[in-house]
């Protein structure tokens, strides 16, 4: 039995158990938010509808929230459309038309994303088909005025520098939906090089 609160009771709720793993000091377990039969929208949608938003918080010094259930107000907010494919009944996609770096949208044909991206806030690096992620890489290493920048792996050397500017990055979801990437999104500060890697398959939002 899971108790969220007062009244909502989830009997007969299934869970995972381990006395082995790999989480560091900080962290309890694994949290499925996902399509499948077990997570957490799914078991508890005779209550919430298997509607739920969240934020994770950019810095371990800032708060993030996870609710379930529709919101109360919503006027503010912009949507995009998420699917699932029959092969794939457990991630998450939405269809990306585009990416824009410094405000410049990229010459990427529509038929790149035709087929949808995953959506993974588990992921770190963010998967993007090869030609997609050639433009990106080479857009975002113009406008990175002038730092050396490694050709395959795209580490950036920044040594001697007192301030960095990193471009905009902005996607744009089927609907209009323009996403803004905070700078975390878009770099690993400490590497030091793109969040961002070539996929031979289908891409993968983190």
């Amino acid at each position: 039995m899971l108790v969220l609160s007062g009244s909502a009771v989830i009997s007969n709720f299934k869970f995972g158990c381990s006395d082995k793993d790999t989480f560091d000091s900080r962290l309890d377990g694994l949290l499925a938010l996902g399509c499948g039969v077990q997570s957490l929208p799914s078991q508890t949608m005779a209550i919430y509808g298997r509607q739920f938003s969240y934020c994770l918080p950019p810095t371990p010094f800032s708060s993030g929230f996870l609710r379930l259930g529709a919101p109360g107000d919503d006027s503010s907010f912009t949507f995009t459309r998420m699917f699932r494919r029959n092969t794939d009944l457990t991630f998450y996609y939405v269809l990306l038309l585009g990416i824009k770096v410094a405000e410049k949208p990229l010459d990427i044909p529509p038929s790149v994303f035709a087929g949808g991206s995953v959506l993974d806030s588990g992921t770190v690096i963010t998967r993007l088909p090869t030609t997609a992620y050639a433009a990106l890489s080479s857009a975002f290493k113009e406008e990175m005025n002038g730092s050396q920048a490694d050709y395959w792996t795209h580490v950036f050397d920044f040594g001697g520098k007192d301030m960095v500017m990193i471009p905009r990055v902005t996607l744009v979801f089927d609907g209009g939906v323009a996403v803004e990437l905070d700078a975390n999104g878009i770099m690993l500060m400490v590497e030091s090089c793109l969040a961002f890697a070539a996929s031979n398959g289908a891409s993968c939002w983190g």
